[in-house]
């Protein structure tokens, strides 16, 4: 099935983008010029190039697609300017739908998250349940109206539309400084007592993969909504599960709700003046989210899409990896850098021979290598470092985690001697400045 995916570059796109290609599907993925698109560039997909708030550009890309899966959208819980919600989650799915119906894509999956559903009045709600009265952010209210407007497509034009409603995704390979109540949990330092009381519905992020793809193919999904949720867990609980996967808990302060809300707005106004972005999690609207709880009930989609959904407890350490694996790289590229004209040779791995190329920038994690022959991301290369000299052999190895024009940065896994020992050593081409350490330029900043 050739499939059109608006949103793979996010953290549920790219789980469904893979599991797609797995499967046998080919994708063609709407990408802006300023998408993260390295996770995608490891797969066998199309990239298309344009936006959901420009419809030209989408009916050029769903031609000829036989389904559409819609992920894209504003998905934080605050911006700088509240406009972006209305034109990117409101009018950009208008756009996206619309569009379906001119191309004649015969099966549509609309991404909702849970919060459209506020807080109803059966606790325990399901897809039978009638809304709650209020959306608490401007996130779940843009995402409720977008969703409104693709019943309305189904019902006047019949629109084939199927709507998943995934709860709070868990899982490895979020992105960095996206809303991550683990991450939070992790380090954040106050919580407010509604919050900590409070309970969530859960959901490996692998499974709302799993769930979109059988959607797309079971028969009798058009109509029909879907709650992908699994678990339903206190703050509270999570915070012990958190502490137990991390061997220590950070120091908690929990104070009352109109304290944190005074706090969080105050955030807000100083980095509206500031003009920068601040912690999702210190957003007033996610605060109170997160206090008034979301109490999910997910069996339609295990008895009607098969579903067997994992523990959340393994996604909570699945994503704690991922945490400190980025921390760990985040670090890492925080290393002092020596600039240096070095000659190398080097090999990547699974090519027969070797290739030559310039260190440029050095540090005792990480090197940017220039050459003409830049290898994929991923890709794992061991470089000589001796350059010239006869009399010593310097063996680096690493991964290559970035590819650029010319240019690829390596992160060191392994090496023979300190970077900085083997730089004092004779013969060693570097370059100096006054009031620097003889024969090194110290520099700060990340490869």
């Amino acid at each position: 099935m050739k499939v059109f995916i608006t949103g793979a570059t996010g953290f549920i796109g790219t789980h469904v983008a893979r599991l797609l290609v797995r499967q046998g599907h080919r994708l063609v993925c709407l990408v802006r010029k300023t998408s993260h698109i390295q996770e995608l560039e490891k797969l066998d997909v199309d990239l298309y190039r344009g936006d959901i708030r420009d419809r030209k550009s989408l009916l050029s890309g769903m031609s000829g697609c036989d389904a559409l899966i819609h992920l894209a959208g504003v998905s934080s819980f605050w911006e700088p300017d509240k406009k972006l919600y209305t034109e990117v989650n409101v009018n950009g799915t208008r756009n996206v739908m619309e569009c379906a119906l001119d191309t004649g894509i015969s099966r549509v999956i609309h991404i909702s998250p849970l919060y459209v559903y506020g807080k109803p009045l059966r606790i325990r709600f399901d897809e039978k349940s009638t809304v709650g009265p209020r959306r608490f952010s401007e996130l779940a209210r843009s995402k409720y109206e977008a969703e409104l407007i693709s019943w309305g497509l189904h019902r006047k034009k019949n629109l084939p539309l199927t709507v998943c409603y995934p709860a709070v995704a868990i899982g490895p390979g979020r992105r960095r400084n996206a809303v991550s109540q683990v991450e939070m949990l992790m380090g954040h330092a106050f919580l407010s007592r509604s919050s900590l009381n409070s309970a969530q519905t859960y959901v490996h992020v692998q499974d709302i993969a799993e769930a979109i793809s059988r959607v797309l193919t079971i028969e009798g999904a058009v109509g029909r909504r879907y709650f992908i949720a699994h678990e339903r867990i206190s703050t509270r609980r999570m915070q012990s599960m958190v502490n137990e996967i991390i061997g220590s808990g950070p120091f908690r302060i929990v104070l009352p709700d109109s304290l944190v809300m005074f706090a969080a707005g105050a955030v807000a106004v100083l980095a509206r003046v500031l003009k920068k972005p601040r912690l999702q999690w210190m957003s007033p609207e996610y605060i109170l989210t997160l206090q008034n709880g979301l109490m999910a009930d997910g069996t339609r989609s295990q008895r009607e899409l098969g579903m067997s959904y994992k523990p959340i407890s393994d996604a909570v350490r699945e994503e704690i990896d991922s945490i400190r694996t980025a921390w760990s790289i985040h670090e890492k590229r925080k290393s002092r850098r020596y600039p240096l004209h070095l000659d190398v040779t080097y090999k990547a791995k699974g090519t027969p021979a070797e290739s030559t190329g310039s260190v440029i920038d050095i540090s005792e994690n990480g090197l940017l290598l220039a050459t003409a022959e830049p290898c994929a991301k991923g890709r794992y290369i061991s470089i000589n470092l001796s350059g010239g000299r006869k009399e010593e052999y310097v063996m680096v190895r690493g991964r290559v985690v970035r590819k650029g024009k010319g240019s690829m940065a390596i992160d060191i896994t392994h090496k023979d001697r300190e970077i900085r020992e083997m730089l004092a050593g004779p013969g060693m081409a570097r370059e100096g400045k006054p009031g620097a350490e003889p024969g090194i330029l110290s520099l700060e900043g990340s490869l």
